[in-house]
């Protein structure tokens, strides 16, 4: 995993949050940047939990509660249904077993409480392209990094929402054009606007999308 993934603020999971007097869980929080952010727009209580140690310690910084530890085997120092939202930002992918990481986060959730999963997608068009012309190989980051323990479709996605309770109640598609897009430059930038306008809004979403973002809830 790159240094760069610890310190993403994830804009996208911010605009899920009605952050306003709201107590949220970041698991697997890297640096603190959500959190952070999450507070700078009126969140009463930000608590992390962190496995790296060089992220732990800028996270300590900057929430209410830093864990650091595995979501996994933690001791987590929160009663029950404390938080308003539970975050899982590209974190489950990582883990042997999801559902338990999620099971064990749940009792902390409020009745009216919400869950946000961010997860790469494996039937992104280019790692498809990559396993029928055999040209598969790991990476630092991106849907193909090394450190991935688990693989999520959309509709794999949907399932793992459903069989843990959780009704899915939005459900944001990444788009991207290539996976790096970093260096893609100004007309790199216009034909991936294009083509998520285009293909990735009509034709093919789900192969463009390089990343989904679940917001749910429990069933009222």
């Amino acid at each position: 995993m790159s240094g760069r993934y610890y310190a993403e603020p994830r804009p996208e999971i911010r605009a899920l949050v009605s952050a306003p007097g709201a107590r949220v869980l970041d698991i697997g929080c890297g640096e603190g940047a959500l959190g952070a952010s999450l507070k700078a727009d009126g969140a009463a209580f930000v608590a992390g939990i962190e496995l790296h140690g060089p992220a732990a310690v800028a996270a300590r910084e900057r929430l209410d509660v830093l864990v650091e530890g595995s979501a996994t085997d933690a001791e987590l120092p929160f009663n029950d249904e404390s938080f308003d939202y539970l975050v899982f930002a590209d974190v489950l992918e990582h883990v042997a077993d999801p559902d338990a990481v999620l099971q064990r986060c749940m009792p902390l959730l409020r009745p009216s409480g919400r869950v946000i999963v961010s997860v790469p997608n494996w039937r992104f068009y280019s790692v498809l392209l990559r396993l029928v012309f055999d040209r598969w190989a790991y990476t630092d980051s991106g849907v193909r990094d090394r450190t991935h323990l688990r693989v999520f479709t959309r509709r794999s996605l949907e399932e793992f929402l459903r069989r843990n309770g959780l009704e899915l109640q939005h459900l944001h598609r990444n788009l991207r054009l290539i996976d790096d897009q970093s260096q893609i430059g100004r007309i790199g930038a216009a034909a991936t606007r294009l083509s998520n306008a285009t293909l990735g809004r009509w034709v093919a979403p789900d192969l463009l999308a390089y990343q989904y973002v679940a917001l749910a809830r429990k069933p009222e």
